[in-house]
């Protein structure tokens, strides 16, 4: 079982200096979520320079919000997402994600089910496509089974909306976003140990755990690598 923890970000008070070198070398973390790009393309120098400092971790990119939230996967998105796509190949080799998260207004509904196909099917990443919901229709048995036949990577969730934990391969991917309050909750061992048995009962070949909780993103995670190891 291949065991990755990291966080959504790097550029926070814990991480000193606030640089990528240091997440790499001290943070003792071994994947990370690049969340920027959700709002802006970074520079093609960006790029370049991740692709160095970064090459010893693995990578999940948030996919720009034009993609999910203007155009909400609709075809409109279809250019825009190969843009995107395309000015990370020079990373590509160390990217195992593109990360879509999509608005809590993007109900599960016949329109939206079929975007959902059609982009996936644009897409053609498979697994590598991960696709995170904000709105809680969509966290059942059925959306489970269309991704399972789409072969595409659906993002598990601990939010205030809920706790959502499965798989739809063998991988699993989950976002920390704290349990009470979105950005801003320190998870107790005793969370995370339920937390952890939950993904070890699913058996996945690979798991993936980012913590998006601001403060305690670093503790939390720290923990939850050292815990998921020693279950291994």
């Amino acid at each position: 079982m291949e065991i990755y923890v990291g966080t959504s970000g790097w550029m926070y008070s814990w991480n000193l200096g606030r640089s990528l070198d240091w997440y790499v070398q001290k943070s003792n973390l071994n994947t990370v979520e690049l969340n920027s790009s959700f709002y802006r393309f970074p520079y093609k120098n960006q790029i370049k320079s991740w692709s160095e400092k970064g090459k010893d971790i693995r990578w999940a990119i948030k996919v720009h919000k034009s993609v999910s939230h203007t155009h909400r996967l609709d075809k409109n998105s279809y250019d825009v997402w190969s843009k995107f796509i395309d000015s990370f190949k020079e990373m590509d080799n160390i990217i195992d994600f593109y990360l879509i998260q999509l608005p809590p207004s993007f109900a599960k509904n016949e329109e939206n089910v079929n975007r959902i196909i059609d982009f996936s099917r644009f897409a053609n990443i498979n697994k590598r496509l991960a696709i995170e919901f904000r709105n809680n229709s969509w966290f059942n048995e059925e959306t489970i089974d269309l991704f399972r036949k789409l072969d595409t990577t659906i993002v598990s969730i601990s939010s205030p909306i809920g706790e959502f934990i499965s798989l739809s391969n063998d991988i699993i991917y989950l976002r920390m976003h704290g349990k009470n309050k979105w950005y801003f909750y320190e998870y107790s061992e005793k969370e995370l140990n339920e937390i952890a048995n939950k993904i070890y009962s699913l058996k996945p070949k690979k798991i993936y755990v980012y913590f998006n909780n601001d403060l305690w993103m670093l503790s939390n995670g720290i923990y939850m690598l050292n815990l998921l190891r020693s279950l291994n």
